[in-house]
């Protein structure tokens, strides 16, 4: 059982089982199944929109029993709180499979997050760089030239 706290401080529970695969294609047309031979990884954490529809209709009888809507639902759900909420759900994804499908998913969670960090680390250097202010620079020069030969 997988939990996240949302920004108003609402516990979520995820737990996956054949009712909420049922419910999350039904309600969003995204297949959980899928995460093990698809791109439902790589899409879940490329698109926030997404995710959260995911992570709502998951947890959709807590929030009924809560009287939450999607709308609030998804207001709480910013910053740190979807990197938690992600986390919580790709686990318990992990956890509903039966071996060796769990060590597969395991495995392309862990790829796919190593990734993720070298991607952020490039970005990083890249904005780090001496050349990219230098760049930067140039080309607020050059559009400053522009606008003043305009006028």
């Amino acid at each position: 059982m997988q939990k996240f706290v949302d920004r108003k401080s609402n516990v979520w529970v995820v737990e996956i089982d054949t009712s909420t695969i049922k419910r999350v294609k039904t309600l969003t047309g995204v297949n959980l199944l899928e995460c093990v031979d698809g791109d439902l990884i790589e899409r879940l954490s490329s698109d926030v929109l997404l995710l959260v529809d995911v992570l709502y209709a998951a947890v959709q009888p807590q929030a009924e029993k809560h009287n939450i809507g999607d709308e609030q639902f998804g207001e709480g759900l910013a910053g740190d709180v979807i990197t938690d909420a992600t986390t919580a759900l790709l686990e318990a994804l992990v956890a509903f499979f039966p071996e060796p499908r769990r060590r597969l998913l395991k495995t392309a969670a862990a790829k796919y997050a190593a990734v993720q960090t070298k991607a952020m680390e490039m970005v990083q250097a890249k904005l780090e760089s001496p050349e990219l202010e230098t760049q930067l620079l140039e080309q607020l020069q050059s559009d400053l030239a522009q606008a003043t030969s305009s006028s």
